[in-house]
């Protein structure tokens, strides 16, 4: 057992080197499994061990069937943004948005309702993606909004478009927009139904933030967001304002 670790050790050692020197680009695919157990002249399962720990780093993302690709972002991308897609883009990358379920209305868990101050089970809309890039998942974002400000018509055009701005629509046609954000953050690991959407192995962080989209008034939750990051991917930067130390000598 000794000797098969130290074998991992130094197979993703060596991996990783080859990975930040670029020989295998920025997102480019890597060769299969039996091309590099033979390379390193070991097994594919001592292999394989090998490239989940370069999973968990974030340096690789599996697609599957599709392979196993390098990810080398220039940087770590910001927790929140208006428009992730956009900001992907910026980036260099090809934005994929795909909807894990349908957006419709839905009876409001007990958690949802206490952010729309409504009684749980009355009706909200509904929104699941996962966002990434044509060579990696970076997160999935469950989004609700109240059926006040999401009409059929806004409905309709984010069953159509996995990409549609809801927030602009909103603001659009009621005139209100995102003032404040209150999140709480957990770091842990994913669940099952989270590594298979994510194509995460078991050792690899997430970030489980639960982010209130507050209006202008500071009391009208526009929008409600349960979002799971891939930790490797993100940095969550924050400001605050000394208040505690405010009034102490």
């Amino acid at each position: 057992m000794a000797s098969e670790i130290s074998k991992v050790d130094e197979i993703t050692n060596a991996l990783r080197q080859r990975i930040v020197a670029g020989e295998f680009g920025t997102g480019g695919r890597l060769p299969s499994l039996r091309m590099f157990a033979s390379q390193y002249g070991t097994t594919q399962e001592t292999m394989n061990k090998a490239i989940q720990r370069l999973q968990s780093e974030g340096l690789l993302s599996s697609l599957g069937r599709q392979g196993v690709y390098v990810h080398m972002p220039r940087t770590r991308i910001p927790g929140i943004l208006p428009r992730f897609d956009k900001y992907l883009e910026e980036l260099g990358f090809n934005p994929v948005e795909t909807n894990i379920e349908e957006p419709a209305v839905v009876a409001a868990p007990e958690d949802v309702a206490k952010v729309f101050n409504i009684t749980p089970g009355s009706p909200v809309v509904h929104r699941l993606r996962r966002q990434g890039t044509t060579t990696a998942h970076y997160r999935l974002a469950e989004n609700f909004y109240p059926v006040t400000l999401v009409d059929d018509y806004i409905l309709q055009q984010m069953q159509a478009d996995e990409r549609f701005d809801a927030i602009l629509a909103i603001k659009q046609k009621h005139g209100k927009i995102i003032k404040r954000v209150h999140e709480d953050v957990i770091a842990r690991l994913p669940d099952q139904k989270e590594q298979e959407l994510l194509k995460l192995v078991r050792g690899a962080p997430v970030l489980e933030v639960k982010r209130t989209n507050y209006a202008e008034d500071d009391k009208t939750a526009i929008m409600y967001n349960k979002i799971i990051f891939v930790a490797s991917f993100f940095v969550l930067s924050y400001d605050y304002e000394a208040a505690h130390w405010k009034n102490k000598n």
